[in-house]
This record gives structure tokens, sequence and C-alpha cells, in this order.
């Protein structure tokens, strides 16, 4: 994988980008779940109230937990957030994206789902930042994301090993006062806008890298993401997260594979503020609804769909009576859906792809083929078969 950070990244970069994007599952390498190399932070109490209550006592949790929500991003693929918040899953993390501005491919879909279904979100941006200034910049990039959806809610900084190592191969040093400045500088930015600032630490970044009273100092109010892999808190720990990411092998329906889980311990539904967005036309959704239509597709009540780029509840209901598939024919495939919808798929998986498949209409062993790819690419289920999923999906990317 060519790594892209600040070197390489644009706007529009996001699937084979710099560390994390290139790891597969899940989003880090060393995950910052992993250290361990101090007991105790010594940490004054930075918020200027505990939202989590006592509970219990002895080697128990003294805080409560509120409720638990996965943390997301392109690695898991696809997530069903009806699922997912019918789990009992209230606050989603979502990547928004890393370094100069490479947007994760699951973002908008993931934002989009959770704004639609009343979702709350905890948004973080993964650093490759080594001066003050590339810390404001993706601060800004941040900022502008969450406000296409959100007018306040919780963004993080996530500054890990990955991070360091970047910062490394580009001659720069982290240190702790670095770190600590670097920090406060995404955050301060965050803060300004409206937004919750967040910081994502394990043990060792909160010893070794980030000064959290000078964080707090400058910043204000500060959360604590703290990432640590254990069935239970040791003691002298407990009082240090605000969101405790407990594990990266979490299960949850809708999400495919592992998922990183994490309990929160303080409710931010006061702080948590949806924009007043008014849907644009999708070009990808407007020409599926096109084609739709020209199969003789129609909706619940019998009528065409209305050609808007929008994908409300009609053209849900259209896309549920669309399956697309090859079909077998002894020991091979041969053409088995036609039409339109299956032309516009072909054309979706050749622009995805930068393949050249034929685009003819017929769903027949070459679509199958560049279905599985296209299904791999993007973290679905690999079935060669574009249902409703998979064809949610190429609205969005």
């Amino acid at each position: 994988m060519v790594e892209k950070g600040w070197g390489q990244g644009g706007e529009d970069d996001g699937a084979d980008g710099a560390g994390n994007a290139a790891r597969g599952c899940n989003d880090y390498g060393r995950r910052l779940g992993d250290g361990n190399r101090y007991s105790s932070i010594g940490r004054s109490r930075i918020l200027p109230h505990i939202t989590g209550r006592s509970t219990g006592t002895g080697g128990e949790m003294k805080k409560e937990k509120l409720y638990e929500g996965p943390d997301l991003s392109e690695h898991n693929g696809y997530a069903d957030m009806k699922r997912v918040r019918n789990a009992g899953c209230k606050r989603v993390g979502i990547r928004v994206g890393y370094g100069k501005n490479n947007i994760d491919q699951r973002y908008v879909p993931n934002a989009q789902a959770c704004y639609n279904l009343g979702v709350d979100v905890l948004l973080y941006w993964f650093s490759y930042a080594y001066t003050t200034d590339m810390a404001e910049r993706e601060a800004s990039y941040a900022i502008a994301q969450a406000a296409k959806y959100w007018r306040r809610c919780p963004i993080a900084y996530d500054f890990e090993y990955d991070s360091v190592n970047y910062a490394r191969k580009n001659g720069v040093p982290i240190t702790k006062k670095l770190a600590t400045d670097m920090a406060i500088a995404f955050l301060k930015q965050v803060n300004s806008a409206g937004y919750v600032p967040v910081l994502y630490a394990n043990k060792d970044y909160l010893q070794n890298y980030f000064d959290l009273k000078k964080i707090a100092a400058a910043v204000g109010t500060l959360y604590v993401w703290y990432a640590r892999y254990k069935n239970a808190l040791p003691a002298d720990e407990e009082d240090i997260p605000d969101i405790w990411q407990y594990t990266s092998k979490g299960k949850l329906s809708g999400v495919s594979g592992n998922v990183d889980m994490n309990r929160f311990y303080t409710d931010f539904c006061e702080a948590t503020v949806p924009a007043d967005r008014k849907d644009k036309c999708n070009l990808n959704i407007q020409a599926f609804q096109a084609a739709a239509n020209a199969d003789g597709i129609r909706d619940m009540n019998g009528d065409e769909l209305v050609e808007d780029g929008l994908d409300g509840p009609k053209t849900q209901y259209v896309r549920r009576q669309v399956l697309l598939k090859a079909k077998k024919f002894g020991q091979k495939y041969v053409v088995g859906s036609s039409g339109h919808v299956v032309k516009w798929w072909q054309g979706r998986c050749n622009e995805i792809l930068g393949h050249r498949q034929a685009e003819d209409g017929l769903y027949g062993q070459a679509a199958r083929r560049e279905t599985f790819a296209l299904q791999k690419k993007i973290g679905l289920k690999e079935d060669g078969i574009a249902g409703y999923n998979s064809i949610q999906e190429v609205f969005y990317y």
C-alpha cells in the first residue's frame, strides 16, 4: 500500500492511505489499547462534572456505564446502522478521516445513517500531523465534515504509534511537548467551532506524550477516550475514562467480524445537535431511479420514482425489489438478470474498480465476477449478487 498521510493525500483520497488505512479489519497496527507501561497517570479531574455515578466498592467500576457503542471506519466495511441501533447502541464512533484531508470512505454512509436514524455520534480524526499547523488543519478538515450532519457533537483527536512513526519518517521526533501542543492546536479548533473536544489515548500516551493538565488548561473542558483492553480497569485507572474502549474484538449485530467496542460513562446528549440538513441530489441515486423506471419497477403505490437523487422510502422500497444475479447453468454461470438497472450497476462497477466490463445490461459471468471484486473492495458480503445493501453502498462510494 502507498502511504499518503500528509505527503500524497487529497480531498478525495481514502482507500489506500497511510498507516491505519492499510491495515485490514482494525484501524491500527499496534493499537493504543495495548499500552501497559505504567500504573497511574496521577490525573487531576479535568471535567467540571462527572456524569458517571458511584455504583460499587472494591474492584467494581465506580462509574456507572450509561451505554455501549462501537467505533467504525472503512475497515469494518458495511454496517447496518439500524441493527446497531436496535442492539442498544445509543452512540457510535465514526472515523471522519486521516492526515491531509483523506476522508474515510465509510464516513458519508455511516454519518448519513446515524443522522437519519437519530443515532448520536463520537467523531474522530486519525492524525498524521508533526507540526501544530498541520494539527490545526486536520481539525478544520474534521469540523468541515462534521458540520454537514451535526452543529455540535464530540470530536476526538486520535494520535497513535503510526502517527509517531510517520513523523519520524519525515525527520521529526515526537516529544511530549510537541504531542501536547498538537493536541491543544487540534482541540482548541474543535472547541472554538462549537464542538466537544475529546482526546483518544492509552496509558503510555497519557504519561509519555500528552500533558493533560496543560491541554485542559488550554482547551477548557476536555473528555478522555481511554483505550485499555481488559475485562476490568484497575482501581487506579477507573477515574480516567469518560469513554472506555475496552476491546478490539467485540461482536455486534449489524457489523461483520471484530469491532472496537466502547463503554460510555459520560452522556454527551446535550452536546449533540443535528444540523438543519437539506439533502442534495445524488447523481448515482438519480441514475438508479431512472434505470428502475425504465425497467418498469414501481414503488409501493404502483408509481414511477421521482428522479430526485434522494434515497427516500420509495426508492428504498424499489431497491428491495432488485436482486441482480447470474444464473447457474451446469458448472458455469450465464446471463440471469438483465435491463437498465443491470447496465447502471455495470457502470458503477467500472467507475469504482477502474475496469472496462461491457455495459450491456446483461448480468452473466463477467458481471458476477466484477460484483465479487467490488464487494471485496468496499467490505461487503462477497456473494456476487447485487441487492439492497450493495446498491446502497455504490450510491455513496
